[in-house]
């Protein structure tokens, strides 16, 4: 999270800056085109560990506070996972510095490692143990963003969106070797809901087309709550989801409103053609 602070301190500066220049071209509003359309976007997944390679010592309590759980080194990574969006998306005028909505469905994977090389406690002694874990999973679900569109040139803008998302497993693959003992375990629920943070690139192409290179990250756990975390639960690791995507905007034609007659704009057809109007007929 610290380094997507920076960016975005570093973007807002440089938005600053170019805000002073000449007035720039409108990114929509072409007579041609509306303000709304639908989009699309491939993308990949990273789950990197937030724990990062780390050493630990579980003991455990009351009569046994002397006693050694597991003690050893963890290191888990992260493997690249699909993703694809579909959706709907608005500019709108400035509303509380929303500039944008947009709002789909996905489908996300998330995949990821865990090792672990120690002792663990099998109830007399200690054994020496190297452990192997790995995780793919896939969910389905919907999202909604409010974006703030900061203009630098005529054709490009920064994109900074807000939003909630809420998906629910459809694939799940986990798999691990070694002896494990005493080693806790855990695992997001089924149903995953949370609130994330993405910092894109818009380019018009254009008019009624654009590109959107972002990427995107949770804040905050919705449910499961888990303390607040932003991060998911995997083995004995916390992991974070970042989605790198690359969205394609278009904007919807504005209908035709070519009438031809007086009588077009009530569908009905003449009886007679202008050519007869002579004969008074």
């Amino acid at each position: 999270m610290k380094y997507l602070l920076f960016f975005f301190l570093v973007f807002m500066g440089l938005a600053g800056w170019c805000q002073n220049g000449r007035q720039k071209s409108k990114l929509y509003g072409s007579n041609s085109y509306q303000n709304k359309g639908w989009f699309f976007a491939p993308g990949i997944t990273l789950s990197p560990g937030v724990s990062g390679d780390r050493f630990e010592t579980l003991r455990g309590s009351g009569d046994l506070s002397n006693d050694t759980i597991y003690s050893g080194r963890f290191d888990p990574k992260s493997r690249i996972g699909f993703y694809a969006e579909v959706g709907r998306h608005h500019f709108i005028e400035n509303i509380y510095l929303i500039n944008h909505i947009d709002y789909g469905a996905h489908f996300k994977m998330l995949r990821g490692t865990e090792r672990f090389v120690g002792k663990v406690n099998t109830g007399s002694s200690l054994i020496e143990t190297s452990n192997n874990a790995a995780f793919s999973e896939s969910f389905a679900g919907a999202f909604f963003n409010a974006s703030n569109i900061i203009q630098l040139t005529d054709h490009g803008w920064l994109h900074n969106s807000i939003g909630v998302n809420a998906e629910y497993r459809v694939i799940e693959s986990r798999n691990a070797s070694g002896f494990y003992g005493g080693i806790p375990q855990t695992f997001p629920a089924d149903l995953v809901a949370q609130v994330h943070y993405k910092l894109g690139f818009g380019i018009k192409l254009d008019n009624g087309l654009y590109v959107l290179p972002a990427i995107e990250t949770p804040i905050l756990n919705l449910y499961t709550f888990n303390r607040g975390k932003s991060t998911l639960p995997y083995f004995s690791s916390e992991y974070r989801p970042l989605i790198i995507s690359l969205r394609v905007m278009f904007l919807d034609k504005t209908a035709d409103r070519k009438c031809v007659g007086k009588d077009a704009s009530k569908n009905k057809p003449k009886l007679w053609g202008d050519d007869m109007k002579k004969y008074n007929k």
